[in-house]
This record gives C-alpha cells, sequence and structure tokens, in this order.
C-alpha cells in the first residue's frame, strides 16, 4: 500500500531520536505490520549500540507497537480493529462532549470566534485537498481542526490522557486514508460539523463528528481482504 522506504540513517543518533524514528516508522507504515526486526538489523541502520535500540524497542513494547516473541523474533504489532473501533468510540464520546460544552459553556462571541478559526482552517484544508496520501502537510492541519474545538473548551487535558493510545488510532488513520484517498472526504466531512456549529445546532454537529471519526466498520472487510497480514 505504502512505500516500505527502509531506514537508512548512517549516523549515530540519540537513543530519544532513534526511538522517534522508529516510532514514526510504524506509525508511517515504512515498518509494517508483521514485519519481522531485528536489534542487529536497526542498530547497524542507525549505527547505534544494541543497547540503544534494546531502549527504543523497549518503549515501543510498551506501546504495543511491537512484539517480542521468545526464540522467534521481534515483529511489528499486527493491526488490532477491535482495540482500533473502542479506541475510536472513547475518542468521539470525547469530542461529542467537546460540542456539547462548546454549546452550552461558551459566550456567543467567543463561539463566534471559534467558528471564525474553523472557517480559517478549513480554507487551509482546501488546499491540499489533492494530496493522495496522508503523509503531506494536511495531517498537521487536520489535528489543528480538532485541537482548535478541544481547546476552545479548555479539554486538552482530556485528549493528552489519551496520547499513547492514540499513536494507534493515527497508525490506523494512515492506512484508512491512504486506502480511499479519503483527503477530499475529510475536507466535507469537517465542514459539515462546521456547518452545523454556524446553525447551533448542537445534535446535528455531534452527529456529524460521530460520523467523522467513526469509520471502521466502513473499511475494515475491504481492508483485511486485501492486506490479510496486516491484522489480527
Amino acid at each position: 500500500m505504502i512505500e516500505n522506504t527502509k531506514l537508512s540513517l548512517p549516523q549515530p543518533h540519540t537513543a530519544e531520536e532513534v526511538y522517534q524514528s522508529l516510532l514514526r516508522s510504524i506509525i508511517e507504515f515504512r515498518l509494517e505490520p508483521g514485519e519481522r526486526i531485528s536489534e542487529n538489523q536497526i542498530a547497524q541502520q542507525y549505527n547505534v549500540s544494541r543497547s540503544v535500540i534494546r531502549t527504543a524497542f523497549t518503549r515501543l513494547r510498551q506501546l504495543r507497537l511491537i512484539e517480542i516473541f521468545p526464540q522467534r523474533g521481534t515483529y511489528i504489532s499486527l493491526i488490532d480493529l477491535n482495540y482500533i473501533s473502542d479506541l475510536l468510540m472513547l475518542r468521539t464520546a470525547v469530542e461529542k462532549e467537546v460540542i456539547y460544552e462548546m454549546f452550552t459553556s461558551l459566550k456567543e462571541e467567543d463561539r463566534q470566534s471559534l467558528i471564525a478559526k474553523l472557517e480559517a482552517n478549513l480554507a487551509e484544508q482546501e488546499k491540499f485537498r489533492n494530496e493522495q496520501d496522508y503523509y503531506g502537510k494536511f495531517p498537521q492541519i487536520d489535528s489543528d481542526f480538532h485541537k482548535t474545538m478541544i481547546d476552545s473548551v479548555g479539554r486538552r487535558g482530556l485528549i493528552e490522557l489519551l496520547d499513547d493510545d492514540m499513536l494507534h488510532i493515527a497508525r490506523w488513520r494512515n492506512f484508512d486514508i491512504a486506502f480511499d484517498h479519503k483527503i477530499p472526504q475529510l475536507i466535507e466531512q469537517h465542514r459539515a460539523i462546521v456547518d452545523a456549529i454556524k446553525a447551533e445546532n448542537m445534535l446535528l454537529a455531534q452527529k456529524k463528528m460521530g460520523d467523522h471519526l467513526e469509520r471502521i466498520s466502513h473499511l475494515a472487510d475491504r481492508a483485511k481482504a486485501k492486506y490479510p497480514n496486516y491484522f489480527k
């Protein structure tokens, strides 16, 4: 699905840099679900000691992004669709609550200011409508769209509580969007959320947010059929 450009980093890096690079490689499918990796292989690619790689592997294992099997080796974790579905439901509940608080707690002028910020964000999204995958500039603008709403009611802490789990959603989202080239659809879904807020229709805004975030069931069967080795 996504070109698997293997890591090639000849210069030594710090343990944190190696960890962050491996994390990105997993989330962005440069290291694919089910792929076998080894301490020696990665240490050579990064030109660092095995102890540095062992530290990074420990952190990735704690995040459930790699699995280590005695006598068999280390593998990039498969995508667990049930787990992703649960996380998406949790994320959706948080963002629906954010919408509720936008309507019940924000002053009218603050809500209008929020709408203006969201409209500006949508204008930026439109500039990248034709991006074919989720690795260009669009992902940050997409993230900012949601953060703008979350920050408007002071609920960033709720999302930060889910930070580690959200890495699994990020990996799924990269797959999801690239699989069907969905950036235009995402923009339209964002627009529908903003339009509902502008129309002062809280229930519709919440429904549109749910439609936007809970999309796994529409793709799961096709994705598993095409990439069966990616999934549990």
